[in-house]
């Protein structure tokens, strides 16, 4: 807000929906102050399947004009028929250029009780 009475551009959200109606692309892009543009700055590549769920991180790359720098995945795993759910976070590895599992959590329902693993 400026001066308390307008609303400032900053960012910009563009959706991409699959065949089912879920999103399958999130594009952010931030206004640029000097040429008065809002400019490219990641995304979020989702895909879907029957047991995961996988959120891909990619920045925009000015110099090839494309999301083409990975640098996160996230993948949500349902287990134990629907009993509960694995966390799956990796980063890039441009030496290698693979993915590398960083972090994973396993959660587990009970009876009562909501159990988590790290």
């Amino acid at each position: 807000m400026k001066n308390g009475k307008y609303l400032q551009q900053h960012l910009k959200y563009n959706y991409t929906y699959d065949d089912k109606g879920n999103v399958s692309q999130k594009e952010v892009l931030k206004w640029n102050e000097i040429t008065k543009v809002f400019e490219k700055q990641y995304c979020l590549n989702i895909t879907y399947n029957a047991q995961e769920t996988s959120i891909e991180y990619t920045a925009w790359d000015n110099k090839t004009g494309a999301y083409s720098d990975s640098r996160a995945k996230a993948v949500y795993q349902t287990t134990n028929a629907g009993q509960g759910f694995n966390y799956l976070s990796y980063e890039w590895n441009k030496k290698e250029n693979n993915w590398n599992l960083a972090k994973e959590h396993a959660i587990l329902y009970g009876d009562n009780a909501l159990m988590a693993d790290k």
